[in-house]
């Protein structure tokens, strides 16, 4: 079991499952909250342990968070739950006090939850679903376009930049006059692949480009040119040559005839004549399944009746054989066609368009989080915190650093001498300062080689990057103070490890591990592990049908069953083979058939070799060997070394239990 699975499985033993609850950590996300809670005033406490008490709100939130109704726990529920809340406290103090929560695996883990639990707060809601809804609505419609590119550096230099656009709208005034696209692009787009295609970049619908060019093609009608815009490619501009409804997806069966694209005329005859045989025994009746298994030579698709599982419009196939599919109806079948691949039939088993926004929700919202257009959430979020906290830029400061980056920076190999780098500020969120080295820090790393840049452009647009970065930095630093739900989410992931990590340590893997402490549990507590009656049979499997008679025959006599091993084996080894097995009634059905034999039985031979049997009778109840019961005494030592580790605890952790409080629970 995974340790993720088995942290999961211990926080729910203990009733603290960490669920957040993404609707309403939204809201609270949404209602900041600037300023650090009052003192709390004293409160009814539930019980203590040791030095350490568990108050009345505490306690009812978890047990009101993990109840398996919506109903007000009775007595037995609340007394359950307080012995089981009791013995996690115990166990937590316990890991604390042996510093467990000093490990750095335990950080590290920690560390990766938090920041799990702090992406919702990180981002803004209305933003995403705003991106949600705009994904999906491009999603019904499919694009197909053209553009041509002029390269230009996303931090190019102010006149590189002009020169860049300038051309790009020297280019589409030419297009606009009446020369053709395709002619334009083929002589002076910096897309490599214009060579080829002359700008032609097919169909495509949302997530297929990156998010301005997806905008940009979005937002020009059909038969247009557009205005120059940039990516961080450079300039483009882009003709939309049709539009089209998405064509959801497809499921068919398939048959293929293949054929090499460097085929002689006889083997393109000879397939051609193969498909169109097919096809008439398709139309004369014979069963489209069938007819695959005899003529299809697809691999892939031959072993399930030809069926291909569903696929869409920017499927891997080729455009011939998905343009053949798309415009049929369900229950079509196609007349022969060809592709590269060959010459294929295909019959259209279903159709579907795309699903609802509802059912699509979460992948759209897991393709935007992996998306560029996911860092305008993190933006509107950055801004508010800046505003909110009081954001300062120090430009002077900035310039002042700039001006001393040398031309290494633009190689991508600067490196930055701490003791001539200064502190001043370069930006602030209320008390908290980032100074120049935290700067050169940044730029250090997240330097690249970029010799045609502007430096100052260049470190403009870091510096953009880098309060950004540290306004969200400083907003989850401060998740704890202002929201109480995440809080509370962060010390059932913190207690919740450290219970793992110490009961592994004291119980799971010490039962495991500790060979002679499972042996001497074993041996006394053997009577807790016993076989019931079983029958014991000897299968004996034999050569061939006359080993089998021979062996028969001498244990009918009264021979022993190494005597009869010893003869037969002796001219030819393995002859003879014999298997001893001890059966309960109901675990083996053919051994359920001896309980009332003795001695020879013979089994009939078949397929399987020529066996018999030689049945020696019931077998009283015995105990189970620590080999043949391991997994269920491996679990009894578990449970037993973590009662006495809780004695242990108890005698370490006095617990105190309030029951005037208790009385009081949820009522």
């Amino acid at each position: 079991m995974r340790r993720n699975s088995i942290l999961l499985l211990t926080l729910l033993a203990v009733g603290l499952t960490a669920n957040a609850q993404t609707k309403k950590t939204q809201k609270k996300a949404e209602s900041v909250v600037q300023s650090i809670p009052e003192p709390v005033k004293p409160m009814v406490w539930v019980f203590t342990y040791g030095k350490d008490t568990v108050y009345k709100p505490e306690f009812e939130r978890l047990l009101s968070k993990n109840k398996n109704s919506k109903d007000i726990p009775d007595e037995k529920a609340v007394r359950e739950y307080l012995e089981l809340y009791e013995n996690f406290k115990m166990k937590v103090s316990e890991a604390k006090l042996k510093r467990l929560d000093t490990s750095s695996s335990f950080i590290n883990e920690l560390s990766g939850y938090r920041s799990q639990l702090a992406k919702p707060y990180l981002t803004d809601k209305k933003v995403t679903d705003d991106l949600i809804k705009e994904a999906y609505e491009r999603m019904k419609w499919e694009i197909n376009a053209s553009h041509i590119l002029i390269n230009c550096a996303e931090n190019a230099t102010p006149k590189d930049t002009l020169i860049a656009y300038t051309k790009i709208l020297e280019l589409r005034k030419k297009i606009l006059k009446g020369e053709s696209f395709d002619s334009v692009a083929l002589k002076n787009s910096e897309d490599p692949s214009a060579v080829k295609n002359y700008g032609l970049l097919g169909w495509f619908t949302s997530f297929h480009m990156i998010y301005p060019f997806e905008t940009q093609a979005y937002v020009t009608p059909k038969g247009e040119i557009s205005m120059p815009f940039r990516t961080r490619f450079g300039y483009h501009i882009l003709k939309v040559n049709d539009k089209r409804p998405a064509r959801g997806e497809v499921k068919v069966a398939h048959i293929m005839i293949r054929l090499n694209q460097n085929a002689n005329p006889e083997a393109m005859t000879d397939s051609k004549s193969r498909i169109e045989e097919a096809y008439k025994k398709i139309m004369d009746g014979e069963p489209f399944d069938s007819v695959v298994a005899h003529y299809s030579q697809d691999d892939g698709s031959k072993a399930n009746k030809g069926v291909i599982n569903w696929f869409g419009s920017f499927s891997n196939f080729p455009d011939e054989f998905k343009e053949v599919c798309f415009s049929l109806n369900k229950g079509d079948v196609s007349k022969p066609f060809k592709t590269p691949y060959g010459y294929h039939i295909v019959k259209i088993i279903d159709k579907r368009l795309i699903a609802d926004q509802k059912e699509m929700e979460e992948s759209i919202k897991s393709k935007i989080s992996r998306d560029s257009r996911a860092e305008s959430s993190k933006l509107v979020v950055s801004q508010r915190i800046k505003k909110e906290n009081k954001f300062v830029e120090y430009p002077a400061n900035i310039k002042s650093f700039t001006d001393k980056l040398d031309s290494t920076f633009l190689k991508g190999s600067w490196t930055y001498d701490e003791s001539k780098v200064n502190d001043n500020p370069v930006i602030s969120f209320r008390d908290k300062i980032y100074s120049v080295k935290d700067l050169a820090h940044y730029v250090q790393i997240n330097q690249e080689p970029q010799p045609k840049g502007s430096i100052p452009v260049i470190i403009n647009n870091m510096m953009k990057k880098f309060s950004d970065e540290k306004a969200l930095e400083f907003e989850e630093s401060m998740l704890d103070v202002k929201y109480e739900d995440f809080r509370n989410l962060m010390q059932e992931y913190h207690d919740g490890i450290l219970l793992f990590d110490l009961t592994d340590k004291m119980v799971w893997s010490k039962a495991v591990t500790d060979t002679q402490g499972l042996e001497k549990f074993h041996d006394a507590n053997k009577t807790k592990y016993m076989w019931k009656e079983r029958v014991k049979v000897i299968t004996f499997s034999c050569l061939d049908d006359k080993a089998k008679a021979e062996a028969m025959k001498m244990l009918g006599k009264g021979k022993t069953m190494d005597e009869v091993k010893a003869k037969l084996n002796k001219k030819i080894g393995g002859t003879i083979v014999s298997t001893e097995q001890k059966s309960e009634k109901g675990e083996n059905a053919s051994f359920d058939k001896l309980w009332d034999k003795k001695g020879v039985v013979d089994i009939p031979n078949s397929g399987s070799g020529y066996k018999f049997y030689w049945v020696e009778g019931i077998v009283p109840p015995e105990p189970k060997s620590l080999k043949e019961a391991r997994g269920i005494i491996t679990s009894d030592y578990q449970n037993y070394l973590e009662k006495e580790w809780l004695k242990t605890l108890h005698e370490k952790y006095p617990v105190t239990v309030n029951e005037e409080t208790v009385k009081t629970l949820f009522k």
